[in-house]
């Protein structure tokens, strides 16, 4: 009868919610996370693996996918973990937030030839603009009153910067340190862009779906705040140049 008992109470008490419960999905973005001869690397991809270090995980699957459709599914699928994510305000309240990975400056990226030279932006701009889908950038231009006739979206960072070099829009909105790694990558001479407007700073964070498991979100927290108070976390700032 006891070990009725103790079998039942075992099968009522919870389960701590693990990492392989979570679906893991990032883009291929430099130097936050990208593909690299067949690997997946990156400072938020070393971080997170130290992070599942810490919580006594097993390092999981990490699906790269367009930011665009990533997005969309962090939006409708529980147990989903999107990254790097930035922590804006319209989107504070849609998804649950691990913080940060890293700290960055969104800006307008222009061609350092064309001498650019911008004090604000709004509806009355003439500029077109270029901005990765359903981005933190495209979010940004359009709260700052820029119509949506002006944004020309891309995909990938990867078109946007060539759409800029060809002189097909006069400013992109992204991180000049993603900008200068993505032009190196493309074989472009980073010399060639400069920032010519300040759009926000906002935090790089691992952003989870809604309905993602509170004990599991709890104890991720907590490893993240210790891995990123630590000499590991700082070594990885220096090797990507953050």
């Amino acid at each position: 009868m006891l070990h009725r008992y103790l079998l039942l109470l075992c099968l009522t008490l919870p389960f701590a919610a693990r990492a392989e419960n979570i679906s893991f999905v990032t883009e291929n973005l430099r130097p936050f996370n990208y593909v690299e001869d067949a690997h997946l690397t990156g400072i938020s991809v070393e971080l997170l693996r130290l992070v599942w270090q810490e919580m006594g995980e097993d390092p999981q699957p990490i699906k790269v996918q367009t930011w665009e459709k990533a997005y969309y599914l962090l939006q409708h699928r529980p147990n989903m973990a999107l990254f790097l994510t930035m922590r804006s305000p319209r989107r504070e309240h849609m998804f649950h937030w691990a913080c940060p990975i890293t700290t960055s400056n969104i800006k307008l990226i222009a061609l350092k030839s064309r001498a650019i030279k911008i004090d604000q932006i709004g509806p009355n701009s003439k500029l077109l603009f270029g901005a990765m889908k359903a981005g933190v950038g495209e979010q940004l231009l359009l709260y700052k009153g820029v119509e949506f006739e002006q944004i020309s979206l891309t995909e990938d960072l990867e078109k946007a910067l060539r759409m800029l070099k060809r002189e097909r829009v006069d400013v992109i909105a992204s991180e000049p340190e993603v900008v200068e790694q993505t032009a190196k990558a493309l074989g472009f001479e980073s010399e060639l862009f400069e920032p010519v407007h300040q759009l926000g700073k906002l935090e790089g964070c691992y952003a989870f779906s809604q309905g993602t498991d509170p004990d599991y979100l709890q104890r991720f927290r907590a490893a993240l705040s210790k891995v990123t108070s630590g000499e590991q976390y700082q070594s990885l700032l220096k090797k990507y140049k953050m």
